[in-house]
């Protein structure tokens, strides 16, 4: 009979426990703080600049001229918000508006604006835009009024209006077409096309509204904007008109007291 083998089973040696390097445990640890800070500055320069955005909202809605109504909507451009804000202006910020209404007549403007204060006072270094308007709101303009022009209509390139004369004693209607033009400070209207009416009667009078207006219509752009912004073109189409506006140095106290330029 064969003697029984007593058998136990080999010990488990477990590997050496691996010890983490303290620098390497450091590096993580600092990669995961940075990571953290960054997303917490996107964040939080997100909710600063929405902040920031809706304030110059109210400020540029609350500087409105008379006359001028609706909403005004901005983006602030360019690198952090937080970082131009403590350089004290914006550098680029961009305001828009669809729903203007100026004396009655729908309009829209796009603006883009350089060196915006933060504090909402003191000098705008430069600005840029277009604003749009309908021929509606053109129907009470001082200079058509002083020549006894009817409200005009805008074709592509041109406006149109009646004028209204006595010519020995014969009261007539003289239908003018003029063609828009920047000239300074001014919209010069030159008549080119007329046609003369009196009763059933229509005659072309392009040679006597040129005698009876020589130097056209000059509408003074400037006392309808604020000082420091300037008229460069007019694009006038079917039922509107599109300006072009600069600006170099724009008061912004001047601006939230209506100032406007003068002829």
């Amino acid at each position: 009979m064969s003697a029984s083998v007593d058998t136990k089973p080999l010990p488990v040696v477990q590997p050496p426990r691996r010890r983490r390097h303290p620098l390497r445990t450091a590096v993580i640890v600092l990669l995961v703080l940075a990571v953290l800070a960054v997303v917490a500055l996107v964040v939080g320069d997100g909710i600063f600049r929405g902040y920031a955005e809706q304030q110059i909202d109210t400020d540029v809605q609350r500087s409105l001229p008379e006359g001028v109504t609706g909403t005004v909507h901005s983006r602030i451009e360019g690198g952090s918000a937080i970082q131009q804000w403590l350089h004290g202006s914006f550098d680029d910020v961009l305001l828009t508006s669809d729903d203007l209404r100026i004396e009655g007549g729908a309009a829209s403007a796009r603006v883009r604006v350089h060196g915006l204060p933060v504090d909402g006072s003191g000098t705008v270094r430069s600005a840029t835009g277009s604003l749009t308007i309908s021929q509606a709101s053109l129907k009470n303009l001082a200079p058509l009024d002083a020549a006894q022009a009817t409200a005009p209509t805008l074709g592509s390139g041109t406006v149109a209006t009646s004028v209204k004369r006595t010519v020995l004693g014969v009261p007539i209607t003289i239908g003018v077409t003029l063609v828009p033009s920047v000239r300074g400070k001014y919209v010069h209207l030159s008549p080119t096309k007329a046609t003369l009416k009196s009763g059933p009667i229509s005659v072309p009078g392009t040679t006597l509204i040129r005698t009876l207006l020589p130097d056209g219509i000059s509408v003074c752009a400037a006392k309808y904007l604020p000082p420091a912004v300037r008229l460069t073109a007019i694009d006038v189409r079917s039922g509107s008109a599109t300006l072009d506006l600069v600006a170099s140095g724009l008061d912004l106290d001047a601006l939230q007291r209506g100032d406007t330029g003068s002829c």
